[in-house]
């Protein structure tokens, strides 16, 4: 219908007239999903081609919906968010340390190997069990709305699969290296734009959540990141080094993260990790089975009885603090990532060990 309206002689002026629109529920999964308009072409749509999914409309199995991996513990579904693997042609942001700028690149079919991987294998070990879907389901997902945390979840995979098998090539490490120092440097330049942000609460929740699901995997993950073949290359055993605990340090910095990310706020993904607030560890009251990596019992003497007045190590596995999180809490709780056991047999003794990943928990 044409509207009319007057000009400021009293003239009647023809408006512009609404195009009249059907509005479709038959759109693709992916863009139902990033709350965009689909334009519905068969057998991909415009949107997923240029922005490098697999469309939905390519589907033709049920059974694609389900994803598992025998060693990681239960099942969850993965895939029912319906973004299957990225095609050829994807595009990553990427610091160019000459330029001083940000550039990108398509990622080879090596890096989008490696983004299965974690995918299908490495997202099920992030977290516990009961904590772990959060990971397994909303990570992958901002990391397509922030390519930026692809490199990330590759650097994760690569470090991963050097685990599984330690004898990797060298351009297997030279990957791992390239996309660490993507992933650390282009978070870092994220971080430094948000926390310059007038108000932090204004940034978009993926934005936020984002640089929180960075934050903490970087920060687990660069436990796991020795340059060694043995433990007597790994503090404290080796000799003194500028770069020592810098994991350490990496860590407590989670904590500025968590000022400008707040994933306790109800739009978060992580927001339901509150539910499990009340099984951490405070280093005041007993540990319950479940709540650290298996071998800290072992390790560290903890069980039911064990108190902070009978076991040295009892309140720094358990946790003090502000946030209720110590060393292990703040491993398994607030950064949700691969979980650590220390090989207290290998160094000789209790409490000076070096840590590594699990081949059963991860």
């Amino acid at each position: 219908m044409a509207v009319r309206g007057e000009d400021k002689t009293g003239k009647e002026m023809p408006v512009r007239q609404r195009k009249a629109h059907k509005k479709s529920r038959l759109g693709c999964k992916n863009c139902k999903l990033r709350s965009v308009k689909c334009d519905e072409s068969k057998p991909s749509c415009k949107r997923c081609t240029s922005s490098g999914f697999v469309c939905s409309f390519t589907e033709i199995s049920p059974s694609s919906f389900q994803l598992a991996h025998q060693s990681a513990g239960p099942v969850f579904s993965v895939v029912n968010k319906s973004l299957g693997p990225i095609n050829p042609g994807f595009r990553v942001p990427v610091i160019q340390p000459v330029k001083g700028g940000v550039g990108e690149i398509i990622l080879g079919d090596a890096a989008l190997a490696a983004i299965e991987r974690f995918r299908l294998r490495t997202v099920f070990s992030v977290g516990t069990q009961k904590t772990r879907s959060v990971y397994s389901e909303g990570a992958f997902l901002l990391g397509l709305k922030h390519p930026f945390l692809m490199h990330v979840f590759i650097a994760l995979a690569l470090l991963h699969d050097q685990h599984l098998n330690p004898c990797q090539t060298s351009s297997h490490r030279t990957a791992l290296a390239f996309h660490w120092y993507q992933a650390t440097a282009l978070f870092h330049r994220r971080l430094m734009a948000a926390g310059s942000a007038p108000d932090v609460s204004k940034l978009s929740g993926s934005e936020r959540d984002s640089l929180w699901a960075s934050g903490a995997l970087l920060g687990a993950a660069s436990m796991a990141l020795l340059d060694a073949e043995d433990v007597y290359g790994v503090w404290p055993l080796k000799k003194s080094d500028s770069l020592d605990l810098d994991w350490l340090r990496m860590s407590d910095g989670k904590k500025a993260v968590w000022k400008i990310a707040d994933p306790t706020r109800k739009d978060s993904v992580f927001h339901q990790l509150l539910k499990e607030w009340d099984g951490i560890p405070d280093g005041s009251r007993p540990i319950p089975p479940g709540a650290l990596p298996t071998m800290f019992y072992e390790a560290f003497d903890i069980g039911p009885s064990s108190t902070a007045q009978n076991n040295p190590y009892h309140k720094a596995a358990g946790g003090e603090g502000p946030q209720g999180y110590g060393f292990a809490g703040m491993v398994v709780y607030q950064s949700s990532g691969a979980q650590l056991m220390v090989d207290a047999e290998e160094i000789g003794g209790r409490g000076a060990g070096g840590l590594h990943l699990s081949g059963d928990e991860l």
